[in-house]
């Protein structure tokens, strides 16, 4: 798809970039400038960023129509405390995804799931099927019976994620129930989280497919 998008209908974008070890990282970043050959984008930042330019890029363009990928090149960044200045290079073409910002890859987490179940709190143990910021799959050690809102705890490695859910559905895969919650609230800061494990998980996949 040819890039005709304009500044009025672009909400943010988002760049999935590597540091100098080679991992991913995601950032969120408003717009400056939108030009035939450069866009400049602007993002407030905590710490010191350190990678290698220029470099090849994923580009998201969220739009209130949906969401338009792509892959272009980083060219040069500037610090101006507290906000980086990305300098990219204009892509010719995009990718329209519909609605669908946020993907979902399979990741196995311990979490805990909270319902009301009579007039009694029950706390499940389980564990994630898949995941991504808008919503989870969990695997479920017993059938809890009617949920409609839920408590959702996510224990990563280095982070509690907590949330709040709506139920989706049940379903039975691999003699397993599984259970599908959107997420109702979750903190921006989580939700940039969640991304960018997802964006980790995703690459690992693939370098684990290519060695096999």
């Amino acid at each position: 798809m040819k890039f005709n998008l304009n500044l009025d209908s672009i909400n943010y974008i988002k760049i999935v970039y590597k540091d100098l070890s080679d991992k991913p990282h995601l950032t969120k970043a408003a717009i400056r400038f939108l030009g035939e050959r450069e866009i400049i984008a602007c993002a407030k930042f905590e710490g010191e960023i350190r990678i290698n330019t220029p470099q090849e890029v994923s580009l998201s363009f969220v739009c209130d129509n949906g969401l338009y990928r792509t892959v272009t090149l980083l060219k040069y960044f500037e610090n101006r405390d507290p906000y980086i200045y990305f300098t990219l290079k204009t892509p010719q073409g995009l990718e329209y995804q519909q609605n669908r910002e946020y993907f979902r890859v399979k990741m196995q987490e311990d979490a805990i799931l909270s319902f009301v179940a009579g007039e009694k709190v029950k706390r499940l143990l389980c564990k994630t099927h898949d995941i991504s910021a808008n919503g989870v799959r969990l695997e479920l050690p017993e059938n809890p019976g009617k949920i409609d809102e839920a408590g959702i705890n996510i224990l990563f490695d280095s982070r509690e994620v907590k949330a709040k859910a709506k139920f989706i559905r049940f379903d039975n895969e691999d003699e397993k129930l599984k259970a599908s919650f959107s997420f109702t609230y979750l903190k921006e800061s989580d939700m940039d989280y969640i991304s960018q494990r997802c964006i980790q998980k995703q690459l690992e996949y693939k370098r684990n497919a290519l060695q096999n």
